[in-house]
């Protein structure tokens, strides 16, 4: 706190001297200032960092009414405490000071506590393990001692992603630098495999059978895949390196799936299903009898359901979800959706799906043999997630206040049927984690405006109480800045609302103008406009850059995921037409009630996806933005599994394909354009900026940009600073400070 008051305090002396002083010390003053600017910036970014909350995961005693949490504030701060469920009774399992002196003892040496743990229940339900560095320790749940684990405990064994055991601990899957290897826990090696060039296996999550018989393993083939060349420049003498890149149109590297018999080592091939595609193991069945595999046809229009007998290694179809005119998913399902989309009800005999098919997001109740037992949600609302079974119910996640579209709070729905029964308090985004007897759960919560407060309920609905609450008394001067002002404005079409907020510097004041800053993202698989209260990476970001004296928005544009179907698909197969239209509206509508945002003076800053945006902004709206920062820029042309599923192959979209190229409107430039491009970056290749340098040289146009050597598609280390700073400074010098 005290760099904090030390950095504002030279923020504002900087500003009061350089308006004082005579013209001849004033640019020095300035540069003072700038740099304390900078400074603030990059504070604020991390601001996250200030609110003492609960961050790791509660966990669950095997009883279903007791959890463990590390309390990060309140009276057992620094310590593990205790929660009976059913009473709201807490107790610390050791005092904090007791922990740190066992800790010590047990190093040698003063052990600071990091601001949480990473930790879990032991097998034995009698310890709760915890990992500091490189060590594992255990704390007993009665009579508070500590011990250190040795690294080749099963339980410690546990904490490392690299090794999988299996449910029974008998068998252990690791993950190696190089392929894989399967030991039993003495140690016994029983199978091992090593990659080859560009030809990788790989453990998938949920790798183990429920009776552990059986191990999947995927190997990648990516042999026929496009290679993307990577410079290494730090040597007079380059080095290249050839890595798969799946582009538009080229060739998808092909998955295999195998399954091992952990007793044997003996590993079946399963056959491939025609065509390309793309798969994930979305689970088991209960009882171990079927793996659940998710398919999703190249184009995104087809997802598969299908069933693998390990025994046999033959595969089923169990369900499939299909929409020619448009897709049923696409990036999403690689950044975690596979995990969300099935979900296996205990029993054995029915799961839960995910399907937009009524137009909105919604849990549907299926038998093995495919068929359609009910719909268990629906209406104009979409459910998120499934985020647990209780009995007779399922839980979910869901946004059904028209208001509040993009809040997720918690509902019971009967898995027999009937009307949805609200659990959580509050609005904003909730994290749940259920007792392993489905009476119970906990809930994490927090708005834009409150910090994360954490509730315990039974799933019944009759009991919640409040058992911790973040402090973020360490933002009290901050609060203004860091909490934006919330949007609600028209799309394009005229009829649409969209949501988004405005973030302001910490010295703000409306009777000056402030140059605005559209800080855009806008690919259709994700949202950046914060609903909790540390908000997003994107979102800080915008935070950090308001900061140098800026007005800076951030929008979900139709075509972003989170409400209904039609929503999203307002820019299937025509992304880049309707984007830029819709934040040009949400810019106009903000500025015409807010005199303090000086639109003769906008900017558009995106990185990726939003570079790709920053550059559609500049030339399909150059009477609007008069400076834009293009961070490692996207184009139709990359990565297929980010593009195609939106658009449609190139083949079947020629004309969708063309409307949102880039370069074919480079001559309408007429602002400051800026680009930044890591050599290295293998996510969208540096490619995309040479083919945009060269369409505007062809155009005659001026624009400006930075090469990062070395830098994958985000630069990182001091680098990092670099280009946050540049981008900073870049709509400093070309849009101006606040008059």
């Amino acid at each position: 706190m005290r760099q904090t008051t030390k950095t504002l305090g030279l923020l504002i002396r900087a500003c009061l001297i350089a308006a004082l002083l005579p013209p001849a010390a004033d640019a020095q003053q300035r540069d003072a200032a700038v740099e304390a600017r900078l400074a603030l910036s990059d504070e604020m970014r991390d601001f996250p960092l200030r609110v003492r909350d609960t961050l790791p995961t509660p966990q669950w005693l095997a009883g279903g009414r007791r959890f463990v949490y590390w309390s990060a504030v309140g009276p057992h701060r620094d310590t593990f405490a205790i929660v009976d469920a059913a009473t709201g009774k807490q107790t610390p399992l050791l005092p904090a000071a007791a922990l740190k002196g066992e800790l010590a003892r047990i190093a040698g040496r003063d052990v600071e506590l990091p601001p949480y743990f990473d930790f879990r229940i032991a097998s034995d339900q009698q310890r709760l393990l915890f990992a500091l560095g490189e060590d594992v320790f255990a704390l007993t749940l009665t009579g508070a001692r500590v011990t250190r684990v040795d690294a080749k405990d099963l339980d410690a064994l546990a904490f490392s992603p690299q090794h999988l055991l299996s449910p029974d601990r008998r068998f252990i899957a690791v993950r190696q630098m190089e392929g894989f290897a399967l030991t039993d826990a003495g140690g016994r090696t029983v199978v091992e495999r090593r990659d080859e060039e560009h030809y990788a296996w790989d453990i998938p999550e949920h790798a183990w059978s429920p009776d552990s018989r059986h191990l999947l393993v995927w190997r990648h083939d990516a042999r026929g895949v496009h290679k993307l060349p990577i410079v290494d420049y730090s040597t007079p003498l380059e080095r290249v390196k050839m890595v798969p890149y799946v582009k538009a149109g080229t060739p998808l590297a092909r998955a295999e799936l195998h399954v091992i018999d952990a007793a044997t080592g003996r590993a079946v091939q399963v056959a491939a299903a025609e065509g390309e595609g793309y798969e994930w193991l979305a689970g088991w069945r209960p009882d171990g009898s079927e793996a659940l595999l998710l398919r999703l046809s190249r184009d995104g229009k087809r997802l598969d359901l299908r069933a693998l007998d390990p025994a046999s290694g033959t595969v089923r179809l169990v369900l499939r979800e299909e929409r020619p005119e448009s897709f049923v998913a696409g990036f999403e399902l690689w950044e975690g959706a596979w995990a969300l989309q099935v979900t296996p009800l205990p029993g054995g005999r029915q799961f839960l799906w995910m399907s937009e098919r009524d137009g909105w997001r919604h849990v549907y109740l299926y038998g093995y043999d495919g068929k359609l037992v009910r719909q268990l949600t629906s209406g104009s609302f979409p459910v998120h997630r499934v985020a647990g079974v209780a009995g007779d119910a399922v839980l979910v996640l869901a946004s059904t206040e028209r208001e509040r579209p993009y809040d997720q709070d918690l509902y019971r729905v009967p898995l027999a049927g009937g009307p949805m029964q609200r659990l959580s308090r509050g609005g904003g985004l909730h994290r749940l984690t259920l007792s392993p007897s489905g009476r119970y759960y906990t809930d994490g919560h927090s708005t834009r405006e409150q910090a994360r407060v954490w509730d315990a309920g039974s799933t019944d609905g009759r009991t919640t109480f409040r058992y911790a609450a973040a402090d973020a008394s360490g933002l009290a001067e901050w609060r203004q800045a860091v909490v934006p002002e919330g949007i609600t404005v028209t799309a394009a079409d005229g009829a649409t609302a969209l949501h988004g907020v405005l973030y302001k510097p910490l010295d703000f004041d409306p009777a000056k103008r402030y140059a605005v800053i559209d800080y855009i993202y806008g690919g259709p698989f994700t949202t950046i406009v914060p609903w909790s209260f540390v908000g997003t990476p994107d979102s800080r970001d915008a935070l950090s850059l308001a900061q140098m004296g800026f007005i800076v928005m951030v929008l979900d544009a139709r075509g972003t995921p989170g409400r209904s179907k039609a929503f999203q698909d307002a820019s299937y197969g025509r992304v880049g037409q309707t984007e830029i239209p819709d934040h040009v509206a949400a810019l106009r509508q903000a500025a015409a009630t807010r005199p303090w945002m000086d639109l003769s003076r906008a900017g558009i800053y995106g990185h990726s996806w939003g570079g790709y945006f920053a550059l559609r902004g500049m030339l399909t709206a150059p009477d609007v933005f008069q400076a834009g920062y293009a961070g490692a820029p996207g184009a139709f042309e990359e990565d297929a599994t980010v593009n195609e599923p939106y658009l449609g192959l190139p083949g079947t979209n020629p004309a969708g394909y063309a409307a949102g190229d880039n370069t074919a409107i480079a001559a309408n430039l007429r602002g400051t354009l800026r680009m930044m491009h890591g050599t290295s970056d293998a996510s969208a290749s540096i490619t995309t900026t040479m083919r945009m340098s060269d369409a505007l040289i062809r155009a005659g146009k001026p624009f400006e940009l930075l090469v990062m050597p070395g830098q994958g598609h985000g630069p990182r280390g001091v680098a990092r600073k670099y280009y946050k700073d540049d981008v900073r400074l870049f709509f400093l010098r070309t849009l101006g400070g606040p008059r």
